[in-house]
């Protein structure tokens, strides 16, 4: 593997992690609910993506890119936890 495979397999999983990697909700039932309904989605996305890639181009690149577009399309609408100042969490 070449220098150049290697940055695109990285800058695919860099993908993954962004697409996954959502801020915990508020401890309200709503944004809980808009939280696990959205990480399921991307994760959705980001498994069909994945296979598509490996069966129709193998380039990490378009998958990359293409989760990244999904993502993007897939905004956090929910209001994320924020600690207290006190840094207790209540």
């Amino acid at each position: 593997m070449n220098d150049r495979t290697e940055s695109a397999h990285a800058d695919l999983l860099d993908a993954i992690v962004e697409a996954l990697d959502l801020p915990l909700p508020s401890i309200e039932e709503a944004d809980e609910q808009l939280y696990y309904r959205l990480l399921e989605r991307r994760a959705l996305a980001v498994r069909i993506i994945v296979q598509i890639n490996r069966t129709v181009t193998r380039d990490p690149r378009v998958a990359a890119e293409a989760i990244r577009t999904r993502t993007a399309e897939e905004p956090v609408t929910y209001t994320p936890f924020e600690p207290d100042k006190d840094g207790d969490g209540r």
